[in-house]
Parts: structure tokens; C-alpha cells; sequence
């Protein structure tokens, strides 16, 4: 069989002029499986109607929506403890985000800026959901303990923190005595222990055993692995109509990375909202220079799940699974880089009237926490040696030792080195290496 892919696609320009561009990009290839031409659709926006019932969508992810929602809110909350007028806090309180039960009946800490949301109720969207549920069980490299073990860890310190009057509505609350931003630490491991592990080391990866016949349970709209491709997808945390934001957008506040598509007045957290790692990846493409991870990932996204719609070909949808996977290990690799840079210049300025260690230190934590998020990805391109080097060049906190001693020119070159070790793995630009 030969399938012919035909992509119809919708940009917004940087300009802020909106042009509609119908982009037909046809590839053909033959196989084993036979004779005759197929053409496949792949439409601007992850929308699929079920081939079982008429008039549904096959289209199912709420519980990867529940979970962005509890990993962002968790971090909301922590965030608080900061803030002026806090009051301290228990273990409790984070788990109630981290091992979320129904039986609380919460309401999302997220908002959508200007407008109201369809379903702010964590229960109400999807039952039955939480992050310890799903994260991952390997011990982190550089550790040598599980990222829940390291979650709850930095729990208690913070909650310790929270009962010091001294530390509490100051950053000083979710920082430990080394000076690690606990509320980065945990946000970022857990971006890469819960869904950029479910992403590509769960749904992605066992894809191929998924029956793509019949409707999952006899009675679902869509097949289980139109299921299994829509979860992976619905981790990545696009909005339904990705292709319609800018990197200004996607980089921006929430009334920016929000739009509300049907014209309803309000936004629906599952198809109209952007979370954490989709955003980050318009972040990226703003600050790059060739690079375009955003249209990378949401195409591999669409063709694949087209073609799984279409029963295409093992290899087909494989290659799809591939570019989506390793789409968003890019985008995670970019992102260190940028904290890498952050990092080396607050560290520049340690001693002078500028200095600014809180910013020091949440610049380190993300740089530290996205490299351990790295290691959640059995297609990633970098190596397990790899990433000990950069575990091994990080170390375990920030430092702080005055710029020109001979102690900080060998932590700026070592950093420079972790710099070197990224782009080995990925081949960004030199360009991109120094602006991100």
C-alpha cells in the first residue's frame, strides 16, 4: 500500500497578522502489505472523529488533564508559602495535590486569566486521578532514590520551613540550607517523573501492543491505541489547536497561552488551555534562532495519530512516535541550557549591587531539575554516561564563591562543559547555545 500523508495547516505570523496557509506536504512510500494509493489527512488541530460511531470524537485524555492541573497547582501552592500572608503548612497540604484523592473535591488553584473555565473541579473532569499514581519507580541518576522519595523528602523540609516565622512568605520557605529552590526541584522532577515518563516511557513505548481494530471495550469510540497515542499527547499539554499560538504567546501569561476557540466566554482545561511542557517549547522557539520545536512535536502528534486513525503502516506510525518523543526531549535539553546560561550570569554577579541569590537560586534548581527529567525517555538521544557527567558537573546546590577566585572560574568552566556535553547529545547551534 502506498500512503499519501496531506497536511493542512494554520499559522499565526509573529507579525501578529493572521494568515491562513494551506501547506501540502505529500509523502508516499510503499510496503509489504500491498498494492494501491491511500491518501491520509492530517488536520490543523488534533481533532478525530471516532470511525465507530458517528458524530463522536475518538479523541480521550481528561485524566492527563487532571494531572497537568494537580502537577501546576501543586506548584501554585508552594509558591504561596512565599508570599506575604502565608501560613504555615503540613504534608498534608502537598499531598493533597501529589497523592490527590475524590473524596476532597477540590478546585483547581488554576485559573484562565480574564475568563471563566468549563470545569475547574479536579473530580469533575476526570475521577479517579493523581500524580503518585503514575510516577515513575526508577532511581534517579545522581541520587540513588526515586523521585518520590525526593518529593516527599523536600516536603518535609518545606513544611519545617513553614513553621519558622523568619522563613515564612519569603523564598526562604522552599529553600533548603544549600540553597536549593525546593518549589523548582520538585515541579521539574515531577515534569519529567509523571508526564514526560507516561508521555514517551509508557503510552509511546508500549504503543505498538495496542489492538488498532476494534473499539476499545466494545463500546468506547475510540481503539486502544487511538487511546494510548491521545494520552501520550494529552501529557505534552497542548491545547487542541496548538498551531494557532505564537511563541510570544506560548511564552507569555495565561490570557496569552489560553484562547477560547468555540467563542463559548469561556476556557476548557482539556482543548483550550497550555501546560508546562508545550509552553516550553514555544519559550525555546522564541529564543532560538532555526529551530521550531512546537510545529516538530504537534505535527509528529498529527500525523501519527492520523495515521493510526487510518490504520497506516507499523513504520509509519513509528517514525511519527519517534519525532514526537524525541520532539520533546529537545525541548527539555533546550530549556537546561537556558537555566545553564541563568545561571552563569547571577553567579557573575555574586558580590555586586545587583546580586541576586533567590534568582541564583531558582535558576540552578530548574537547570538541576530538568536534568534529572532527561532520564525519563527510553527513545532519548542522550546517554545514561551522559547524564551522570551533567548530574557530576552540577553537583548538589548552587555556589556561591566570588566571582575571579579560582573556585568559581572552575565551576564556570564546568558548567560550560555541561554546555558541551548538551550539544554533543543534540546538536543545537552555537548560536542558540549562547542566546537561549
Amino acid at each position: 500500500m502506498n500512503t499519501c500523508i496531506t497536511y493542512n495547516s494554520r499559522f499565526f505570523w509573529l507579525t501578529g497578522l493572521l494568515l491562513m496557509t494551506s501547506l501540502v506536504l505529500v509523502s508516499c512510500g510503499g510496503d509489504e502489505d500491498g498494492d494501491g494509493d491511500s491518501d491520509i489527512i492530517v488536520p490543523s488541530a488534533y481533532v478525530f472523529d471516532s470511525r465507530f460511531f458517528d458524530g463522536k470524537s475518538s479523541v480521550s485524555y481528561s485524566g492527563q488533564t487532571v494531572r497537568n492541573l494537580l502537577l501546576q497547582d501543586l506548584k501554585v501552592f508552594i509558591d504561596s508559602l512565599g508570599k506575604s500572608g502565608a501560613r504555615p503548612a503540613t504534608v498534608q497540604d502537598m499531598l493533597n495535590f501529589y497523592a490527590y484523592d475524590d473524596a476532597l473535591n477540590l478546585t483547581s488553584l488554576s485559573t484562565a486569566g480574564t475568563l471563566s473555565v468549563v470545569e475547574n473541579r479536579y473530580s469533575s473532569i476526570s475521577t479517579g486521578k493523581n500524580l503518585v499514581g503514575k510516577i515513575s519507580k526508577d532511581v534517579v541518576i545522581g541520587y540513588n532514590r526515586t523521585a518520590d522519595d525526593l518529593v516527599r523528602g523536600w516536603f518535609q523540609i518545606i513544611v519545617d520551613n513553614s513553621n519558622n516565622p523568619d522563613k515564612l512568605g519569603t523564598p526562604a520557605v522552599y529553600t533548603d540550607d544549600n540553597g536549593v529552590d525546593l518549589t523548582q526541584m520538585i515541579n521539574k522532577v515531577l515534569i519529567g517523573a509523571v508526564p514526560y515518563y507516561q508521555a514517551t516511557g509508557v503510552y509511546l513505548n508500549g504503543l505498538l501492543e495496542r489492538d488498532n481494530s476494534e473499539a476499545r471495550n466494545g463500546t468506547d469510540a475510540y481503539t486502544s491505541m487511538e487511546h494510548g497515542w491521545d494520552e501520550a499527547f494529552g501529557y505534552f499539554g497542548a491545547a487542541r489547536d496548538y498551531a494557532r499560538y505564537t511563541d510570544d504567546q506560548l511564552a507569555g501569561s495565561v490570557d496569552d497561552f489560553t484562547f477560547d476557540s468555540n467563542s463559548d466566554g469561556r476556557i476548557d482545561f482539556k482543548s483550550e488551555y497550555n501546560f508546562g511542557l508545550s509552553r516550553n517549547a514555544g519559550k525555546r522557539d522564541k529564543g532560538g534562532s532555526g529551530v521550531d520545536f512546537t510545529q516538530e512535536i504537534f505535527n509528529a502528534f498529527l500525523t501519527g495519530r492520523a495515521m493510526i486513525a487510518n490504520q497506516g503502516t507499523v513504520t509509519d506510525i513509528t517514525e511519527q512516535r519517534q519525532l514526537a518523543a524525541n520532539g520533546m526531549e529537545k525541548v527539555i535539553a533546550a530549556t537546561i541550557v537556558h537555566y545553564i546560561n541563568d545561571t552563569l550570569s547571577d553567579m557573575s554577579k555574586l558580590g555586586a549591587a545587583d546580586e541576586n541569590r533567590v534568582n541564583l537560586n531558582k535558576h540552578w534548581a530548574e537547570m538541576k531539575g530538568f536534568t534529572v527529567a532527561l532520564q525519563y525517555n527510553p527513545f532519548r538521544l542522550i546517554t545514561e554516561e551522559q547524564l551522570r557527567e551533567l548530574h557530576g558537573i552540577m553537583r548538589s546546590a548552587p555556589s556561591y564563591d566570588a566571582p575571579g577566585s579560582n573556585a568559581y572560574n572552575t565551576t564556570v568552566a564546568n558548567y560550560n562543559r555541561a554546555k558541551a556535553v548538551l550539544q554533543a547529545a543534540y546538536g543545537f547551534s552555537a548560536t542558540n547555545m549562547a542566546n537561549w
